[in-house]
């Protein structure tokens, strides 16, 4: 039973996490993009095409995943900028409020909701606000790299117009870079390692 919690607790997790990622992105490119269609604004709303089917697996297997970005038209400048910026201030706020929740709301849940501290709500919650904060630790890693649509990818071509081809054509060769990285647990271990230092600048540790 305690497997089937976990493994329910690191695919809801995982999936939140990247819901809140990319939706506030699509959000901000329909109001800030001039190439968009009227059908986006309601597009943007359809959640499940946010998770990454594969990136579900690699969080499964391996500790550690991608999200599935909505399909931008990246022709304004100010539009990447602006997509990029709330794509890193999304995982910036789901890291403080993820940490708040875990260190501050959760410990007090089980005596608000008469709940067994060791039963298996509480395990499942507990792991859960554990692991999204690990998804999001991951997906900020994960944006560090440059591939199509990627955080890092809307800034750099937004500030030097000129790298979008070159990334464009590495960009296969980007993606494996990461599975491999993914496959070693690198990601995960700085995930990990970056929680750790976290924790130890909020004072939670």
């Amino acid at each position: 039973m305690e497997y089937i919690i976990e493994i329910g607790a690191i695919l809801f997790a995982s999936s939140l996490a990247m819901v809140l990622h990319e939706l506030p992105k699509s959000v901000v490119y329909v109001l800030t993009g001039r190439h968009c269609q009227a059908e986006d604004r309601y597009r943007i709303f359809k959640l499940h095409q946010y998770v990454d089917p594969v990136g579900w697996i690699l969080f499964l297997i391996c500790h550690a995943g991608c999200s599935r970005p909505y399909p931008y038209r990246l022709k304004e400048k100010d539009t990447n900028v602006a997509i990029g910026l709330t794509g890193f201030l999304s995982l910036g706020v789901m890291l403080m409020a993820g940490y708040a929740f875990y260190h501050l709301v959760l410990p007090h849940i089980p005596i608000a909701l008469g709940l067994n501290p060791r039963g298996e709500v509480m395990v499942f919650l507990v792991q859960t606000s554990w692991y999204f904060v690990y998804a999001v630790f991951v997906l900020l890693i994960v944006n560090l790299f440059p591939m199509i649509s990627s955080d890092i990818f809307l800034l750099i071509i937004a500030i030097s117009p000129s790298k979008l081809i070159p990334l464009m054509k590495n960009d296969t060769l980007i993606k494996g870079l990461l599975i491999i990285c993914i496959v070693l647990g690198v990601i995960s271990s700085l995930a990990v390692q970056g929680m750790s230092s976290l924790e130890q600048f909020l004072g939670f540790a």
